[in-house]
């Protein structure tokens, strides 16, 4: 799933944009999460308590109160990632935008045919960003691009893995355990039990018999898996901790 957040004063343009994503979701079979809001200073607040929420935030330059290049800036003070296109109605209020590394631009014309063209490029730099590792899921219900970062873990039953994201949303898809802990394995994540491969950044506490995740969420831990869990964990630890020192 992509996420994505559209800012603008202007209904009529919310609209829009909205309806040419739900355009381009239907034709390529994407599943996007849309949230509008009509000033700078939502959206900020908004993010104060989802800083990673978003994946790609289309951001109208002109507006009431905060504009759209200070808004952009104190998103970049949070977050380095979050692809940014600036909404628009002339060129000369782009050149002001090069200190919040948009993405790219988009002139305010309801008849502008570069939307598409943009949005494919920036969602081709989301899913090919090492900085945002993300799985590819496929199911019945759509193409999902997950990042790693929202995984809190993942659920064997019988023939079906489910997805546990941080915010306990769930995707099942076909998928084989033994698979799945080979390619995340140099990702942090890590097998407490045959059935569940979690993600060590989620991890609030280790004991024998259970793992407790950040979350809320308890999980078994297997007799045979705890000593690999515990050094693994330990290790990491111990990585995160030089990490925030440097």
């Amino acid at each position: 799933m992509i996420s994505i957040a559209i800012c603008d004063n202007e209904s009529i343009c919310l609209d829009f944009y909205e309806s040419k994503l739900n355009e381009i979701a239907h034709k390529l079979n994407l599943n996007l999460d849309i949230t509008r809001f009509s000033s700078g200073e939502s959206l900020l607040f908004y993010l104060e308590d989802q800083l990673n929420k978003f994946d790609l935030i289309y951001l109208d330059i002109v507006m009431d109160g905060i504009n759209g290049i200070d808004t952009a800036m104190k998103i970049r003070q949070l977050n380095q990632f979050v692809k940014i296109v600036f909404l628009t109605s002339s060129k000369e209020f782009v050149y002001h935008a090069f200190d919040a590394h948009a993405s790219n631009y988009l002139i305010k014309d309801l008849h502008d045919n570069k939307f598409d063209d943009v949005f494919m490029k920036v969602f081709n730099e989301i899913r090919d960003d090492p900085r945002q590792i993300a799985l590819t899921i496929d199911n019945k219900d759509g193409h999902f691009i997950v990042p790693i970062k929202d995984v809190a873990y993942f659920e064997s039953f019988q023939r079906i893995m489910i997805c546990h994201k941080a915010n306990k949303a769930t995707i099942k898809y076909y998928y084989k355990m033994k698979d799945l802990s080979q390619e995340l394995a140099a990702n942090n994540f890590v097998l407490v039990h045959r059935s569940f491969l979690v993600n060590m950044s989620y991890i609030l506490k280790l004991t024998k018999t259970d793992v407790y995740l950040k979350n809320g969420g308890v999980l078994p831990v297997s007799r045979n898996n705890y000593e690999t869990v515990k050094d693994l964990l330990l290790k990491y630890t111990n990585q995160q901790s030089k990490r925030k020192g440097n």
